[in-house]
C-alpha cells in the first residue's frame, strides 16, 4: 500500500466518523425538540380547557335569567311602575305596562 492510499483510507474513516457523530448529535437535538413540542402541546391543551371553561361561564353569566336574578337579588333592582317612567313625547310611550314590554323584548 502506498502512502497516498493510506492517507485516503484514514481521511475516509475520519470523514465517516464525523458524519456518524453529526448524525447522533442531530438525532439528539431533534429528540429534545420533540420533547419540548410535546410539553408545549400538553400545556396548550390545558389552556384550551381553561378557555372552554371560561367561555361556558361567560355564556351562563350573559344569560338573561342570570342577569335578572343578580339585578333583583344582589342589586335590589325592580321593574319600573307606570308612574316611574318619563317619556320624551307621547308617541314614545309604549302601550300597556312598560315592565311587561321590557320583559317581552328581553325574552323574545
Amino acid at each position: 500500500m502506498k502512502s497516498m492510499d493510506k492517507k485516503r483510507i484514514l481521511t475516509s474513516a475520519i470523514m465517516i466518523g464525523i458524519i456518524c457523530i453529526l448524525m447522533v448529535v442531530f438525532t439528539a437535538y431533534s429528540a429534545e425538540l420533540r420533547c419540548e413540542n410535546n410539553e408545549l402541546m400538553s400545556a396548550n391543551e390545558a389552556l384550551q380547557g381553561e378557555i372552554d371553561t371560561l367561555n361556558v361561564k361567560i355564556k351562563s353569566a350573559n344569560n338573561i335569567d342570570h342577569i335578572e336574578s343578580v339585578a333583583t337579588g344582589k342589586l335590589g333592582m325592580i321593574y319600573p311602575g307606570e308612574g316611574q317612567c318619563v317619556y320624551v313625547s307621547n308617541e314614545d310611550a309604549p302601550e300597556g305596562n312598560f315592565a311587561m314590554v321590557i320583559k317581552e323584548q328581553a325574552y323574545h
